[in-house]
């Protein structure tokens, strides 16, 4: 339990601390009928950031904090003198504009950067999993700082969103208030999407407010909901990435979408004037997607797939396999050895007696063939390794791929399996994976694993190049290499 708190805890308060802020923002944006300037203030940021990238900056440093923030400023300044009084063009199409161009630059900018694909998919995600103390304390100081300032001026915000009209009647400078209002937007917006990605940051301004506008009319209570949503809907999508070892931001995405669904059927239930046809119509629905969905998976080309690879596994189980000249295959060939992979990974299950068998003592031929490509492991054959073999034939076979697959996935699953094991070649294999140029992502989940066994991080960011980072790594060795010490010593 104190892992699961330990990993679960620091995105958790993230969470919350995104909730209080984008919550009342998210208020005002839907009251404005602005719902993308979000995501497309987002995008900008984003866009600042992917520049700054390219130009050699840290991702989490101070020089691309900057850019991105002046980005931001500079969509703020667009967005506000787009409100005009004649709106032959609506502001929304402004916004969807600049997004879209934002995004294509982004795009365009990422393609001449290393690493670019991934730190765009990291924009797009987040770090929620792993954002460290120290930015969810700068980041509360600064949100509380707009907070107190959207407070100080409270009155004339509100009315700007609310009642746009009064605000002009009254001579106040409506294109100089909302430079104001996007300015301390971009500010949360900035930090925001380096910490949750430019979903999860959409997700918590809109969101929860659209729910909260659904039952609710006045300010305070929708602000009430919309806290409450929030934090309800944070603690569930967690706690599912964390069961179902998903993406926490994405998870976290689809999770606000169901809680949204499911308070727009209960809204509906509600307000119906005949609730029995309203619900008849509700359990229909369900039952109908459920049916199309069910029948979707079962008659797909994947599902086929899957199902004819078994069928092949369970004849390679029973039949000897022949070469062209007609001889079965010699015992510890690569034929004998991928057949018995095959057979390992559809059975689902403990490996049959010759299964183990072939496996056993096929070290060196595995090696071999993980070099030449002959053997391309997946994440479903290291769960078939661990499930279907003994520990002694496991370990090996999992070595083998934690240092020499082919895909960076694989050898992070497996270096996963070997640590579960308490088996220190699993850290040393994801210590490689930390000093290696593989995606930011894999490093990623490579630190994540290491810091939570290790209960430090000894100062690794995995958005930095490795070669920047030979004392963080050289830490990690050290640690390995006393950890394996003690461990001597204790046997």
């Amino acid at each position: 339990m104190s892992l699961i708190v330990e990993i679960l805890l620091p995105p958790f308060v993230a969470c919350l601390i995104l909730t209080g802020i984008h919550t009342y923002l998210g208020l005002h944006v839907v009251s404005r009928g602005v719902i993308f300037v979000d995501l497309a203030l987002a995008q900008i940021a984003a866009l600042g950031a992917t520049f700054a990238f390219l130009l050699g900056y840290p991702p989490h440093g101070t020089g691309g904090y900057l850019f991105s923030l002046a980005f931001a400023f500079v969509g703020a300044a667009v967005f506000s003198l787009s409100r005009l009084k004649d709106q032959r063009v609506p502001q929304e199409a402004i916004i969807g504009i600049s997004f879209a161009v934002a995004s294509a630059a982004a795009i365009l900018i990422a393609d001449r950067a290393p690493e670019g694909s991934e730190f765009v998919e990291a924009m797009l995600t987040g770090a929620l999993l792993w954002v460290p103390w120290t930015t969810i304390a700068k980041t509360a100081v600064l949100y509380s700082l707009v907070g107190l300032f959207h407070w100080r001026y409270r009155r004339r915000f509100l009315a700007l969103s609310l009642e746009p009209e009064r605000a002009a009647a009254e001579g106040w400078s409506v294109r100089w208030w909302d430079f104001l209002f996007y300015m301390s937007f971009g500010f949360v917006i900035t930090s925001s999407v380096a910490i949750a990605g430019v979903l999860l940051v959409f997700s918590f301004l809109v969101i929860p407010s659209v729910i909260a506008m659904l039952f609710a009319r006045e300010i305070r209570s929708r602000l009430a909901i919309g806290w409450i949503v929030g934090t309800f809907v944070s603690t569930l999508g967690l706690a599912l990435s964390y069961r179902y070892d998903l993406p926490s931001g994405p998870a976290v995405v689809v999770t606000f979408g169901a809680t949204l669904a499911a308070a727009a059927t209960l809204r509906y239930l509600m307000r119906a004037e005949r609730p029995a046809v309203a619900l008849a119509r509700v359990a229909t629905a369900v039952i109908v997607v459920g049916v199309a969905l069910w029948l979707a998976v079962r008659t797909s080309p994947a599902a086929q797939v899957a199902t004819g690879h078994a069928e092949a596994a369970a004849a390679a189980e029973q039949t000897p396999r022949f070469d062209a000249a007609g001889a079965a295959p010699a015992p510890g060939s690569s034929e004998q050895i991928l057949a018995a992979f095959a057979a390992l990974e559809q059975r689902q299950g403990p490996a049959s007696a010759d299964t183990v068998a072939v496996l056993r003592d096929a070290g060196e031929q595995v090696h071999a063939l993980l070099l030449s490509g002959e053997l391309q492991p997946d994440e479903q054959d290291v769960e078939a390794i661990t499930a279907g073999l003994p520990s002694d034939v496991a370990h090996g076979l999992l070595e083998e791929f934690a240092h020499h697959a082919g895909d960076a996935w694989v050898r992070l699953r497996a270096a996963q399996e070997l640590l579960e094991m308490n088996d220190l070649e699993g850290g040393d294999a994801l210590v490689e994976i930390l000093a290696s140029d593989m995606p930011a992502l894999v490093r990623s989940e490579a630190m994540q694993r290491l810091r939570a066994t290790a209960g430090t991080d000894f100062g690794y960011d995995p958005m930095l190049p490795a070669a920047e980072q030979g004392e963080a790594i050289a830490s990690w060795r050290a640690w390995l290499r006393d950890r394996a010490a003690g461990d001597a010593g204790a046997r």
